[in-house]
């Protein structure tokens, strides 16, 4: 293949604009099309980005586009990849999580290695200089022995800033649905496969929008607003998660990881990029790590860049599937852990819908 990858972007909501200005910044990758069950919505994101904008089942093509990016609710992420796959189409990037059910994200892999689909799952953060620069000293042992890492999101809540917040608390969204993958995905990242030990979690039903249009009407959480967990790494080391949109502010470390001779404290795990500051044993004075040199933009979309060129040199892309199913499992185990009449299936939903958040 030496054409730019043909893109096609499903779901044509907010981040899908993000998504767009990358892919369009690239030589390698042409974004031709895009869908959206609101075809105005598609017609006017297309206009915008100098695409075309087509009906959903027109998009899952493999003679229109090569690689498919779903940008939809995290309920249909499982349904359309699978319908990606199904059409062979050659490559399939998902919006993080890649599926709200362990069992759907596993047999979404299982179903690209029959086909031969190349999958890759956001975030993709873990390509940016920020994470590549931690995950270079822990390799060199510049804090020694590991001996505890600490995970931590204290935030207001999406709906100081989204005008239509009440989708970010379903039952499998909240803090740790919505933004844990991030978190979780840099501590598989820099750490390994993690599992749970204990987890405890409550919910401040009751909420209002801040933001937009509908500011001041209440809406009521379904999904906890309030997540703190015990985890382990494969070697002990106890990791501990707190995930919550009930705090008013913090000066709380995103990601703190402390060795025999030293700690490490990282930016959000949000983000591709932020300083990394190490602070030695025994001095009070941190220094800050210079960064890795990345390839890629630290930007949305970097990861379906990776995964063009991984489809280009027929390797695994750096956002792996199985990377993303771990972190299904592990936050659906956290969620258990947390509360034993947490459904172990996730509600039915209509996964034919395609339209974006």
């Amino acid at each position: 293949m030496t054409a730019p990858v043909r893109a096609g972007l499903l779901g044509c909501g907010m981040i899908a604009d993000e998504y767009a200005a990358t892919l369009n910044a690239s030589a390698s990758v042409h974004l031709t099309a895009c869908a959206d069950l609101n075809h105005e919505q598609a017609q006017e994101f297309a206009v915008r980005h100098g695409c075309a904008a087509v009906p959903v089942a027109d998009l899952l093509n493999p003679q229109r586009v090569d690689l498919i990016v779903i940008l939809t609710p995290p309920h249909t992420h499982a349904e359309l990849a699978e319908r990606a796959t199904t059409a062979r189409i050659p490559a399939v990037w998902i919006e993080k999580p890649l599926s709200t059910d362990p069992r759907a994200a596993s047999a979404l892999i299982a179903q690209a290695e029959r086909t031969g689909t190349l999958l890759g799952v956001a975030p993709d953060t873990l390509l940016g200089p920020a994470l590549q620069t931690a995950s270079a000293a822990l390799r060199d042992g510049l804090i020694g022995d590991l001996r505890s890492a600490a995970a931590t999101l204290l935030s207001t809540g999406p709906e100081r800033w989204h005008p239509s917040p009440a989708a970010f608390y379903t039952q499998h969204a909240g803090p740790l649905g919505d933004m844990g993958p991030y978190y979780l995905t840099a501590l598989d990242f820099l750490l390994g496969p993690l599992r749970v030990s204990a987890a405890t979690a409550r919910t401040h039903a009751e909420r209002h929008i801040r933001s937009g249009p509908h500011a001041g009407q209440a809406f009521r959480a379904e999904a906890p607003t309030y997540v703190a967990a015990l985890l382990e790494t494969d070697d002990h080391v106890p990791v501990t998660l707190t995930a919550s949109f009930d705090a008013a502010a913090t000066h709380t470390p995103h990601l703190e990881i402390q060795g025999t001779e030293g700690t490490l404290v990282l930016p959000d795990p949000n983000f591709h990029d932020g300083q990394v500051l190490h602070h030695p044993y025994g001095s009070r004075e941190a220094s800050t790590l210079t960064q890795t040199a990345t390839a890629l933009p630290g930007t949305r979309g970097a990861g379906v860049l990776d995964l063009a060129e991984a489809l280009r040199e027929k390797r695994t892309p750096a956002c792996t599937a199985e990377r993303a199913t771990r972190t299904v499992h592990l936050t659906h185990a956290i969620l258990r852990a947390a509360s034993p009449t947490f459904p172990s299936q996730p509600p039915a939903h209509d996964t034919a819908s395609a339209t974006a958040h």
